[in-house]
């Protein structure tokens, strides 16, 4: 039975997002801060396939080759000046994931199921080997971007169809008249194939901006049940609350990025998670 091995990677590096056909302005307006050099504390995961007779110390070995030859590319680097394959692709975290992949797999031979690059707490980037076949029947390869939210907001679980005891009964403590609160951690993960000029699956100013009409501003700092419908008919659960999300989302996230899962995290203890697949 095919099994999967992960490890943590991490090195130093800075980047900026230029594209010489651009005025600064306009790479300003395209990229925001990025477009600054600027750098990050860059974590990557690797997912390994394995096999039931892998002993330990092989992993341990590919994990010490795989940490020296992330180092030795991009530790201490400015990846657009000092890489060669960045030389004429932005060094966006979907880039960054997809080379790492090919390279890793091609350099080590190892057997690399994911890469995941994190760039910040709020942004990463995934790739385990999925192909689209584009217009001109050439397969593209199909990157995951995820980006990270918060918001604070007040509930109380309650059933207005349901009596006082009944909802003490099913919800306990959560059905408190005068509601209680979280801070929501919201995961949004779009998939698709990175634009071939800007190296993304979608903007990020698009992406935020989204987010924020469609669903922050309906939930920050909200207490749900009074000021949010559907919830003064419907208990705002976070599964509930993750549908609501979905609904809102995916009718604008059906082109070329589209919704690939939710997860809504109501304390750092549970999460609720909605996928496409």
């Amino acid at each position: 039975m095919a099994q999967r091995v992960a490890y943590w990677f991490a090195f130093e590096a800075s980047h900026f997002y230029r594209l010489p056909h651009l005025s600064d302005d306009e790479n300003a307006r395209q990229f925001g801060k990025a477009s600054r050099h600027h750098g990050h504390n860059y974590r990557v995961q690797v997912v390994y396939s394995s096999q039931p007779h892998d002993p330990p110390s092989y992993f341990e070995q590919l994990a010490q080759a795989t940490r020296q030859r992330i180092d030795a590319q991009f530790d201490h680097r400015c990846i657009n000046l000092e890489h060669p394959a960045f030389q004429n692709q932005l060094p966006t975290t979907e880039n960054l994931a997809l080379y790492l992949w090919h390279d890793l797999r091609a350099g080590l031979s190892a057997p690399v199921a994911e890469v995941s690059v994190h760039e910040s707490e709020t942004l990463s980037s995934q790739y385990a080997g999925e192909e689209a076949i584009n217009q001109d029947g050439e397969p593209r390869p199909v990157v995951a971007m995820t980006r990270i939210y918060t918001f604070s907001a007040a509930h109380r679980l309650y059933n207005p169809q349901l009596s006082e005891e009944e909802n003490c009964a099913i919800y306990g403590k959560c059905a408190n008249p005068y509601g209680h609160g979280h801070d929501y951690r919201l995961e949004i993960t779009v998939k698709g194939v990175p634009d071939p000029v800007t190296g993304m699956v979608m903007n990020l100013t698009e992406l935020d901006a989204l987010v924020k009409s469609e669903v922050l501003t309906h939930l920050d700092h909200k207490f749900l049940n009074e000021e949010t419908p559907p919830f003064d008919q419907l208990p705002p659960t976070s599964e509930n609350l993750v549908a609501f999300i979905v609904e809102r989302l995916r009718p604008h996230l059906q082109g070329g990025a589209y919704l690939a899962s939710v997860r809504l995290w109501e304390t750092p203890r549970s999460y609720f998670e909605w996928n496409a697949n």
